[in-house]
């Protein structure tokens, strides 16, 4: 149970207080149990978190501005953002979009209203035991199947002799969902003239228009007519809740990493926790293949061996090693029998996009390089521009955060972008050295775990736009935000116990000797303390003048 701790003066909280705390508490939770989800529950839970945020702010505190590396590059990139939807070819458009950006709150929230260790390390649980339940789900509907493979043709079958082949899976016909042969055959019946049939070939998915009439026309009876043996479609990119599979592969890796950090912190002597962190990466890891999503695996295995790295542990260093690579052949078979394409592929049809792309983006960089084009306005200037291959491409991103932060924003943005992710990636390494210094390995596993996510998240951002998707901006601010209340909550700890081993005014300096019996010594280490209150004004005082 996270505990609430009411920060100021010490003296009894108003109800006010009381409530808001409450309500913060809760927000925080649902944020993380909802974040491996979905984006409209996590993206409430923290509006709701933020309204009573706010309101403590008005009632008991001044609100202070950005005072720190990682805040001035956090707000300077905001700033970017806004100023260049000022001056967008699409205003109304750009300036819509800055809510979107404004979301980057939620790395404030979480990171000033965790009150204790405890919390922070359980909220980290809560994330990994939550994303189990969608792989679960993943899991059910790949054993249920999507339409119906085709595995063979009987002679004089009525579908032969169109576009489809052993293989193909038939997803549709006539709009209609076709789970089973049965289904198929009931709409050749349903009405007259061809049946379009919706079909899946490896990635690709086609439509071909059979004749209804040589269907009722073959012999036998119901879907003995179709001439065909079918199984269960199952070659399919799992979504978990989400409506794409892009980005539940990028929150897949954020978390998976978060597990991995935490299990490499655990050890081997706690038996339990190294098998249940075990088992979720290892089923973190299957339902990540199951997306057959290229870049993010590879963003994955980087992180894996960051953190090993990070653990200066050369028997976790050459077990990833070893793990690496025996996954990665795992996964250039998965891509090449699900998608039909090879792992590194130039000529595959997403490649060629972004090469396309990716050239028509520098191009508007070099014209705008200030302030960008603005926010959704490759919209306006897709024609005029000739962008998407003069529209012969469908339109979309550029399917690269650098990319996309520099043409939307301007070369400024992507500065102050890049400075954030190399001051946190920084900020985060320190934190964890510091728990682990201290003996906290279980706060060092929540920042070794974040910090590989972070890894993972910038290597997977070159060739995705995965700063973009909210949903996985959600779960980054979330991860983000609780290794920094790790961070103040272990300075916070540090600095209170310098004060409190400062010896009086007068006192003659020197170790202090232990009370008979007492088991107290000066050598001891520092203990953590369950719950850390924010210092209030006379401790800040007492600090500046000591």
């Amino acid at each position: 149970m996270i505990k609430a701790v009411a920060s100021g003066p010490a003296q009894e909280p108003s109800r006010l207080i009381t409530i808001t705390d409450y309500v913060i508490q809760f927000s925080l939770v649902m944020y993380a149990l909802f974040a491996p989800h979905g984006i409209a529950i996590c993206q409430g839970a923290f509006l709701l978190g933020a309204v009573a945020w706010g309101i403590q702010l008005l009632v008991r505190r001044p609100i202070k501005g950005p005072n720190t590396p990682v805040d001035i590059a956090l707000f300077g990139f905001f700033a970017c953002c806004a100023v260049s939807a000022v001056f967008s070819y699409y205003p109304l458009g750009s300036l819509d979009g800055l809510r979107s950006q404004a979301f980057f709150l939620a790395f404030y929230f979480v990171s000033g209203r965790i009150r204790s260790l405890r919390a922070a390390r359980l909220l980290a649980v809560a994330i990994v035991g939550s994303c189990l339940l969608n792989v679960a789900y993943s899991a059910g509907r790949l054993a249920v199947g999507r339409g119906i493979r085709i595995e063979s043709f009987s002679q004089g079958s009525p579908l032969q002799g169109y576009d489809l082949v052993v293989g193909d899976v038939i997803l549709q016909a006539d709009g209609e969902k076709v789970d089973s042969e049965q289904d198929l055959s009931r709409v050749a019946d349903s009405s007259r003239g061809k049946i379009s049939l919706t079909y899946q070939r490896t990635e690709e998915v086609r439509q071909v228009q059979v004749s209804r009439q040589a269907i009722r026309e073959s012999p036998g009876k119901g879907a003995e007519r179709l001439g065909i043996s079918t199984s269960p479609g199952r070659n399919f990119r799992i979504m978990g809740f989400y409506s794409h599979y892009e980005t539940y592969a990028e929150v897949l890796q954020l978390i998976a990493s978060l597990a991995i950090g935490m299990l490499i912190a655990t050890g081997w002597k706690r038996r339990m926790p190294v098998i249940l962190l075990s088992g979720a990466v290892v089923l973190l890891g299957w339902a990540l293949l199951m997306t057959s999503t290229r870049s993010v695996m590879f963003a994955l295995g980087v992180s894996a061996v960051v953190m090993s790295i990070a653990s200066m542990n050369r028997r976790i260093m050459l077990m990833a090693g070893v793990l690496v690579l025996i996954a990665a052949p795992v996964a250039v078979l998965k891509v090449e029998r699900s998608r039909g394409i090879s792992f590194v592929d130039r000529n595959e049809g997403s490649t060629l996009y972004r090469l396309e792309v990716w050239r028509e983006a520098l191009r508007l960089v070099a014209r705008n390089p200030v302030v960008g084009i603005g926010k959704g306005s490759e919209g306006e200037l897709k024609k005029t521009l000739g962008l998407f291959d003069h529209g012969q491409l469908p339109p979309g991103y550029f399917h690269s955060t650098p990319i996309q932060v520099a043409t939307w924003w301007g070369l400024p943005a992507l500065v102050f972008y890049v400075a954030f992710m190399t001051i946190l990636v920084h900020e985060i390494w320190k934190v964890g050295r510091v728990c682990k210094s201290r003996g906290d390995t279980a706060s060092w596993g929540v920042a070794l775990g974040v910090l590989g996510a972070v890894i993972g998240f910038n290597v997977s951002s070159l060739v995705q736009f995965n700063f973009g998707d909210g949903e996985v901006a959600m779960t980054f601010w979330l991860l983000t935000g609780i290794v920094f209340a790790v961070r103040r909550l272990t300075l916070q700890a540090s600095a209170s116990a310098e004060i409190s081993s400062e010896p009086p005014v007068g006192a003659q300096a020197g170790p202090m000797p232990a009370l008979p019996g007492s088991g107290r010594s000066d050598k001891s280490p520092l203990r953590e303390p369950e719950e850390v209150s924010e210092p209030t004004g006379p401790v800040i005082t007492a600090r500046r003048r000591s």
